[in-house]
């Protein structure tokens, strides 16, 4: 018996998958196996860099604003757009992320360099209620194509109100 290879597109023409997940490791876990699900049912390589790196900035991403936003809840957002995959994290603290240089021996500090690493495209949006972090992977991401540790970032901007994006702005319609 043959199987037929994968579609490119969910059976029923879904390419956008939605999670609102709780802030614990538990939750992370569960939200990346749902996640490599839907990536397999879009065709991607179960093996692949892409679905490697759209997992990984997934996981940085919610990782992030569990730690540092002080929500309970946050919000997750998943979609194809073209041969990339649009990955937006929302939360309700109005604090921008702010990428930091770690030491050798230090345990974080490395999620956001990681995400602009194999990001084609990332960035920081304003909302009423908090703010939203998204990142593009494109088909081929190339994390040695951006891997240069993050510059010292400026004084923190107390107030959140610097949202930065690294790459082209992209509208990110749904």
């Amino acid at each position: 018996m043959t199987q037929a290879p994968p579609r490119a597109r969910h059976p029923l023409g879904i390419t956008r998958a939605v999670w609102t997940v709780d802030g614990t490791a538990a939750a992370v876990g569960v939200l990346r196996t749902n996640a490599a699900r839907v990536l397999h049912s879009w065709g991607l390589d179960p093996d692949g860099d892409q679905k490697f790196a759209v997992l990984l900035v997934l996981t940085e991403l919610v990782a992030n604003a569990a730690v540092h936003s002080g929500s309970g809840t946050v919000d997750t957002e998943m979609w194809r757009d073209g041969d990339s995959i649009a990955v937006t994290v929302t939360d309700n603290s109005p604090r921008a992320p702010l990428p930091r240089a770690a030491d050798p021996e230090d345990e974080s500090g490395r999620g956001l360099f990681l995400v602009r690493s194999y990001a084609e495209s990332s960035g920081c949006e304003r909302r009423p209620a908090g703010k939203c972090v998204w990142a593009v992977i494109g088909p081929r991401p190339d994390p040695e194509g951006d891997a240069r540790p993050p510059a010292a970032p400026a004084a923190p901007d107390p107030s959140g109100a610097a949202c930065g994006t690294r790459g082209p702005v992209r509208t990110l319609d749904r």
